[in-house]
């Protein structure tokens, strides 16, 4: 069976206020997504940002791209008695709905749709659940960036002992698995995103090490400030925050809740031991681990982790 790849990106836009997708003509008849097939020395970003461009003349790149989404679909066909296995992966990117837009001779033209015209115009089940993932993610990036505006005013407060530099969660909105941390360290309160220190390098290494690509999850902390000479956050700030964390999770809506360290898992849970119920799927949501800044300062903590997250990706499995 012959492979094919192919790369592309769903093109978005806001016209007053209603998101639009660009939808492109094709000659046979059907609607259809910039996309196409890789050149060769060409990756995935770069294949899909030349057709994109040859397709629709709208010139992105790697930095226009939505950098925790992406959607594949695979199938296969039989073209001149040949069978072909596609695969078809896409990112998504949002532009001004004004762009001028140059279709190539593949396409009889284009069209602005929105989420009900164009679910009622495409023609495969494929483009449709694609659709209806891209929208949704759309949906929860709206009420995410809402909640982070709100969220980073908390620094204004009279009583503020954190830092002023609000670090965002950061990953897959439509993400099934949602990670909680303590808070963010110096390297976090610099870079304003989560685990990006040393402690985000091993997160990264348990993840991937099981399969599980980071870009997939969300990752975000109790509280969003840097706590100063990196404490643990008092009482009174975890309980500012919390009510923040759990609107998060309320938008994501993840299937799977990790839980890493005691601050994280007292926050959530009723549960005070971390010891004594790490590796534990607690209520079927929440999933109990260390922190991995205690896997950096004990070898034993790092073992005990690595069992944990097979652990996790048994359950993410199942």
């Amino acid at each position: 069976m012959r492979k094919e790849f192919s790369y592309g990106i769903i093109i978005y836009s806001y016209d007053n206020n209603e998101v639009k997708y660009l939808l492109l003509k094709r000659n046979e008849g059907w609607l259809d997504f910039p996309k196409g097939h890789i050149e060769t020395g060409e990756d995935e970003y770069a294949a899909a940002l030349r057709e994109t461009f040859e397709e629709t003349g709208i010139k992105l790149s790697t930095g226009d791209l939505d950098e925790n989404f992406e959607y594949t679909i695979k199938y296969s066909f039989t073209y001149d008695g040949e069978d072909i296995f596609k695969n078809v992966k896409m990112f998504m990117a949002e532009i001004n709905y004004n762009n001028i837009i140059r279709i190539s001779h593949e396409h009889a033209g284009f069209l602005w749709l929105n989420y009900d015209e164009a679910m009622f115009n495409l023609s495969y089940n494929d483009q449709k659940n694609m659709l209806k993932y891209a929208d949704g993610y759309i949906a929860k990036k709206e009420k995410i960036n809402e909640l982070d505006n709100n969220y980073s005013e908390l620094c204004n407060r009279n009583d503020w002992h954190l830092s002023k530099n609000f670090v965002p969660g950061n990953g897959n909105l439509n993400a099934k698995v949602f990670i909680v941390g303590q808070a963010p360290g110096k390297n976090e309160d610099i870079q304003k995103k989560p685990f990006v220190g040393r402690s985000g390098k091993l997160l990264t290494e348990l993840l991937e090490n099981n399969g599980i690509k980071r870009k997939t999850v969300y990752i975000t902390s109790v509280v969003q400030f840097y706590p100063p000479d990196n404490r643990i956050p008092d009482k009174n700030e975890i309980n500012i925050c919390l009510p923040f964390l759990r609107k998060q999770i309320d938008i994501i809506d993840p299937e799977i809740i990790v839980l890493l360290g005691s601050v994280a898992m007292q926050s959530l849970t009723s549960i005070k031991n971390v010891m004594n119920n790490h590796g534990k799927f607690i209520d079927n949501l929440y999933f109990i681990t260390l922190h991995p800044a205690a896997a950096l300062r004990n070898p034993a903590n790092l073992k005990i982790m690595e069992s944990d997250f097979k652990k996790l990706k048994e359950i993410i499995n199942q």
